[in-house]
Parts: structure tokens; C-alpha cells; sequence
């Protein structure tokens, strides 16, 4: 697990993987469930505003808290967590977060077709 995390500072009871699952309406066999490679694959696509911004929001702070933390305020905080959230769900997110036995199965699959 994440022991220094952040995402342990602000989750200590819920998942990465729990997170991505309620985010893209699929089982959780369909996500990654190595946390440190969901936490690697979030830090990569994501920049630090955005990535605490989703981790202060599931973690159920109120909004002014994460705004103080953040360093924003009103609309521009209301932006930001519209881009966050937009961004977690582009497929090369998603892509990455999958388990990799649905991986290997779409790249055969693909393999197959050419």
C-alpha cells in the first residue's frame, strides 16, 4: 500500500482502485489493484492541483477547505474540479487503469483484427 501518501493523508479508509470504480461505473475486477501502480498512473496524467483537488474531494473535505489548500477560490476552484474530474475520465486514463488482463486481451484482439 501507500503508506506516505498523500492519498492516505486525505483517504485513510478508501482505495484508489474504490475511487476509479465509482468514477467509471465498472467492477472492480476491471481496475488495476496494484495501488501503487494506480497512484503512479494518476500522478502521471494528472498535475499536483488536480490530483489533490480529487483527492481532497473524495476524501469529502468541504470546498473551502480545499480551496485554502489548493489556492483557489469560487469559480476558478468550480473550473478546477470540472477539468479534474473531466480529465480523470479520458480513455488514456482509463486505458492505463485497467487491469492488465483486459489489456492483453483487447491488444490480441487488435492483433487479431490486422
Amino acid at each position: 500500500m501507500l503508506e506516505n501518501s498523500l492519498w492516505l493523508r486525505y483517504n485513510p479508509t478508501k482505495t484508489i482502485q474504490e475511487m476509479l470504480v465509482e468514477q467509471y461505473g465498472c467492477a472492480a475486477v476491471e481496475i488495476e489493484s496494484d495501488e501503487r501502480e494506480l497512484y503512479a498512473a494518476l500522478k502521471r496524467h494528472l498535475t499536483k492541483k488536480e490530483f489533490r483537488l480529487i483527492m481532497m474531494n473524495e476524501a469529502g473535505l468541504d470546498s473551502a477547505v480545499i480551496g485554502a489548500e489548493i489556492g483557489l477560490e469560487g469559480e476558478e476552484l468550480t473550473k478546477a474540479h470540472y477539468k479534474s474530474y473531466r480529465k480523470l475520465r479520458q480513455d488514456k486514463i482509463r486505458l492505463e487503469v485497467r487491469a492488465n488482463k483486459l489489456k492483453e486481451v483487447l491488444i490480441e484482439t487488435q492483433e487479431d483484427e490486422k
